[in-house]
């Protein structure tokens, strides 16, 4: 009797094993069928879906399609994948109310091509009532590349080496009327050589980018002209800055981004450049771009965006400026060095004044300061700039003078003090200036000799120092109206140049 039970038993339990290996047979064979006619009835044929191979795992809730290929309707988006995985779906919530559910959606190796559309092809797409809810715990993009190309079909982007993590996603009919139609969680970047085209004239490029939702770290930025200086003046109109600017790192902390009621916002704690050097050139022999440029409280006034940045810290900086005034001459360097700087309170649409406050070097020997403050919202687009320098060997600034004035300079700028306040038409100021043994030197057209009769009226009219109140300083004032055509920098420059022609050549003496 026992061993008939025995007996009973095993052929039971082998009846329940070989019914359950059917069943899950049967439902492998189901699942794989019924994914095979989803991906052939119910994607769009206009999207051209292939794959080579479909494995599946019923058990797991597992799909599988590799050396996937697909384009969109109007063939601007061309995607390729050595595979794409589902994994984890959820049964219940699919056979409930059709929602998907997912553990992970890993894609390997995708790559994405993008053709821009004409400007003009304005397309109108109808809303669609959304009814399917999604929700990803997790996708992740391991080894692609993604690649923008224009009309042409020249590539203006570039994204190498993507690696994409992205968690929380939930798609539903809520979510679908968003400007970002879906929620996401916490989310990390990471990619190389990249590329983007920034206008007809200069071109960005970076070695590395490895972001998070709340710190991120961009290696060896460049920013550079897409001609030599020869070239880009031929082909220009208008003036326009010949620009090479690097930085070896910029860090990025504490920022945030989304949109918000119809506007897209940009949030960032702290922002450090590290290391930029900056080369500028102007050639002067191309026409004036005489369009209005705006101060830097209209023009972060005026941006389409709700930015807010606490903080931008400068470190270990340079920055050199050449201006071509005449076509045998060949322009010499203004240059600041050694600039730290920190930028407080950048925004558009918060409050209080945007401050700034810079230290360098003059020349790499005079120690120049400025600080200056303005407010965004202030429409008269008011603004204040105090600075100072010292020690200043005039000497070292020559050969620019010599390229741009036709004129050369020695002695020594002990102390140097400035304000000028201003708004968008006219500013005035006051100089403070302890100077010892000034000498100029004009120079002849060919730049080859002294013009003895210019030099000796010149330093007629120059104090040479001597005639200062007893604690060795001379004072000027003045007042400027500003060339709208030209940028906040000339502004400044141009109120300095009446502040030291002042402080110079006039009385003297304290207002």
């Amino acid at each position: 009797m026992p061993q008939n039970s025995t007996s009973r038993n095993k052929k039971i339990g082998i009846g329940i094993l070989s019914l359950v290996i059917i069943v899950g047979i049967a439902a492998q064979l189901f699942f794989s069928h019924k994914i095979k006619t989803i991906l052939n009835q119910k994607v769009p044929q206009s999207l051209n879906l292939s794959y080579g191979d479909l494995s599946t795992n019923v058990l797991l809730g597992k799909i599988k399609l590799t050396d996937v290929q697909m384009d969109s309707p109007d063939n601007h988006i061309d995607f390729g994948a050595e595979s794409i995985t589902v994994s984890g779906l959820r049964y219940w919530p699919l056979f409930k109310n059709g929602a998907i559910a997912l553990n992970d959606l890993t894609i390997a190796s995708p790559n994405i091509v993008q053709q821009q559309k004409p400007k003009n092809s304005a397309t109108t797409e109808k809303e669609k009532s959304v009814s399917q809810n999604i929700t990803i715990d997790n996708i992740s993009l391991q080894s692609g590349s993604y690649k923008l190309l224009n009309q042409k079909a020249d590539s203006i982007a570039t994204l190498e080496n993507i690696d994409f993590k992205l968690s929380d996603i939930t798609f539903n009919q809520e979510t679908s009327t968003q400007q970002i139609p879906f929620t996401f969680g916490e989310y990390q970047l990471n990619t190389k050589q990249g590329y983007l085209t920034l206008s007809p004239w200069e071109f960005i490029t970076f070695q590395k980018i490895a972001l998070n939702h709340k710190n991120g770290n961009i290696q060896q930025l460049a920013l550079q002209s897409r001609y030599s200086k020869a070239d880009l003046s031929k082909k220009l109109l208008v003036e326009h800055d010949h620009y090479d600017l690097t930085i070896a790192n910029i860090l990025l902390t504490d920022w945030d981004f989304g949109m918000q009621t119809d506007l897209p916002y940009f949030h960032l704690g702290k922002m450090q450049l590290q290391e930029p050097v900056f080369h500028v050139y102007r050639d002067k022999l191309v026409p004036d771009d005489t369009s209005h440029k705006k101060l830097y409280n209209q023009a972060l006034r005026d941006l389409p965006i709700d930015l807010k940045v606490d903080s931008i810290e400068i470190e270990k900086g340079l920055i050199t400026y050449q201006e071509r005034l005449e076509p045998d001459v060949e322009p010499e360097n203004l240059s600041f060095t050694d600039i730290e700087a920190t930028v407080n309170n950048v925004h558009t649409h918060g409050s209080g004044d945007v401050n700034v406050d810079i230290e360098a070097k003059l020349m790499n020997n005079g120690p120049f300061t400025l600080g200056w403050s303005f407010d965004p919202h202030n429409t008269s687009n008011r603004f204040l700039a105090k600075g100072t320098l010292y020690n200043f060997q005039s000497e070292s600034i020559s050969p620019f003078l010599s390229s741009n004035l036709r004129a050369r300079v020695k002695g020594t700028v002990e102390e140097l003090y400035f304000t000028i306040s201003g708004n968008e038409l006219e500013s005035q100021g006051d100089m403070k200036m302890k100077y010892d043994d000034f000498e100029f030197t004009v120079l002849k057209k060919d730049r080859l000799g002294v013009n003895k009769i210019l030099t000796a009226v010149v330093n007629l009219f120059a104090k040479d120092g001597q005639d200062a109140d007893k604690d060795g300083y001379r004072y000027g004032d003045f007042k400027v109206s500003r060339n709208q055509d030209k940028s906040f920098f000339n502004y400044l420059w141009i109120n300095l140049q009446e502040g030291l022609l002042d402080t110079m050549t006039g009385r003297g003496e304290k207002n």
